[in-house]
């Protein structure tokens, strides 16, 4: 089992991030997003594939100018013209990914395991000679026949890879069967393995923390979950999971995700969803009226990770779900006192309007004043 003392986070939000239907990021907003990751602390940030368009060329080069403390990775296929705009470019590392399910291996490559363990090892050889760091991605791993990925992995390995990662392209893994997965890999080599999780069937994030436990040592995200598709894990839900639920201390600076998550978001123009975890606007919002009271005595009743850590702020809704002991402790915040037949018949009213989700400081003031109520 992993012992967490080496766990990596690589953040493919460029790349990958920008492959979400309906997203292109300007070379200017990549700079600033780059620069925030690295505050934030991650070890990687992928910067994007050069070959894809001129754009994509001139952003790579412009961000692996950036004076940043972060690991800078491009991407790109088993090629050597690939290879050739990694090196031209200068950047440290490349991220080379080759399928090799045989769904790949007869649809794309239309070639044997033979030439394609070939074809790996050649690429492989050419830029280790290059210079590069490099990190080998199988992928389609999770639907390509165990002892062939063993394969790929040592003969990788044996060429000078540094890194082997395994991408649940369709995102059908299970977190057991990650687990699984993960655990017999990291028996055969000796060098890190890496994970890229998709969220198909929205395990993404599970799958991620089930590789790190198994032993991987870095996990693939991206802001806000974007991607491919369905996206890559939400790099909030995987960090703050790490640090609140498995007490790594990684270097994240947890209260960088709110802008983090508002900066990405508005330049992809995709609207969060109220209730993402860690992030959204519900997940420190609490409505119902015995939970409203709890968490007014003390909110760990019904918060596994004080907001004040995400820099975010805790919300009370008042509304038809109200109890009398919330109601309360919302005009105790505004400064109102009310006895408790008051307070009974302001409760009563605010029942009665069920088409009202939730009643502001002010409005409950208003309320009060309707029903000749002094405050």
């Amino acid at each position: 089992m992993n012992s967490f003392s080496k766990i990596e986070i690589l953040d493919s939000t460029l790349r990958e991030g920008e492959q979400t239907p309906g997203v292109s990021f300007t070379i200017k907003q990549k700079v600033t997003i780059a620069k925030l990751l690295d505050d934030f602390g991650v070890d990687f940030i992928e910067l994007g594939h050069p070959a894809v368009s001129p754009d994509v060329y001139a952003a790579v080069e412009t961000l692996n100018d950036l004076d940043l403390k972060v690991k800078k990775i491009a991407h790109g296929r088993a090629s050597k013209s690939d290879i050739n705009d990694a090196v031209a470019i200068g950047v440290e590392w490349m991220g080379m990914f080759f399928g090799t399910s045989p769904l790949s291996l007869k649809h794309k490559f239309d070639v044997s395991k033979k030439e394609a363990l070939e074809r790996i090892q050649t690429t492989v050889k050419y830029g280790k000679d290059k210079g590069l760091k490099l990190r080998f991605t199988a992928e389609d791993a999770s639907r390509t026949e165990f002892d062939f990925l063993v394969q790929v992995g040592k003969l990788i390995q044996e060429s000078g890879a540094d890194r082997y990662s395994l991408a649940d392209t369709v995102g059908c893994l299970t977190p057991t069967k990650t687990k699984e997965l993960i655990g017999r890999i990291v028996t055969e080599l000796d060098i890190p393995i890496h994970v890229h999780c998709h969220n198909d069937f929205g395990m993404a994030t599970a799958n991620a923390l089930s590789a790190l436990e198994a032993g991987a040592q870095c996990v693939d995200v991206a802001v806000n979950g974007l991607g491919e598709r369905c996206g890559l894990p939400p790099i909030a839900e995987v960090v703050t999971a790490l640090v609140n639920i498995y007490k790594v201390n990684g270097n994240w600076d947890l209260s960088i995700l709110p802008e983090l998550t508002h900066l990405v978001g508005s330049f992809s123009n995709l609207q969060l969803k109220a209730n993402q975890p860690i992030v959204g606007e519900n997940a420190f919002t609490h409505k119902a009226g015995l939970h409203v009271k709890a968490v007014a005595k003390d909110p760990r009743s019904y918060e596994a990770i004080a907001p004040e850590t995400l820099n975010r702020k805790r919300k009370l809704i008042i509304d038809k779900y109200t109890s009398s002991y919330a109601l309360k402790n919302k005009f105790n915040e505004i400064g109102v006192s009310l006895t408790e037949m008051e307070l009974a018949a302001v409760l009563k009213e605010i029942k009665s309007h069920p088409e009202k989700v939730s009643w502001t400081g002010i409005e409950l003031i208003y309320l009060t004043k309707s029903m000749g109520i002094k405050t």
